[in-house]
């Protein structure tokens, strides 16, 4: 009897390792993301699909991979959620589905709101799922008109 061998492709050998561009440290380190994330600023709305809250967010680094936000809440991890933002390829706003990847707790922050006092946020990320090949299209396109490297 023929014995057949499968290749076994390591995907990380043919991905290079992301290096980190922002989270302060130093050029050419490894991250722990299969994908860089392009820094932005984008209004959301988070939406949980268990306990049924809905909150604002700020959307401050993407990839059709995922994104990291902030919130005035902290969000948990493992929870899935559905993130809606506006694109400027779309007229009505882009709805994912996500599961927060990882989640930290509310911090200070270098800002202060409209009476002087520091702000807090909490920051945390969020792994998409594409409902329809629709929805992948809308992402790559809102990365292009974004000018996503």
């Amino acid at each position: 009897m023929a014995r057949f061998v499968v290749p076994v492709v390591r995907w990380a050998a043919l991905v290079p390792p992301v290096t980190s561009h922002s989270s302060g440290a130093e050029q050419g380190t490894p991250h722990f993301r299969a994908h860089q994330r392009r820094p932005v600023r984008l209004s959301a709305t988070l939406r949980s699909e268990r306990d049924g809250w809905e909150r604002p967010a700020n959307v401050i680094d993407v990839h059709v991979a995922g994104a990291g936000v902030e919130t005035d809440e902290p969000l948990a991890a493992g929870e899935r959620v559905t993130i809606s933002f506006a694109t400027p390829t779309l007229w009505d706003p882009l709805i994912l589905t996500a599961v927060v990847a990882w989640a930290h707790p509310r911090m200070p922050k270098d800002e202060l709101d409209a009476l002087g006092r520091p702000r807090a946020s909490a920051r945390s990320g969020l792994a998409f799922d594409y409902p329809t090949p629709d929805a992948t299209l809308a992402m790559f396109e809102m990365l292009v008109a974004i000018d996503f490297e």
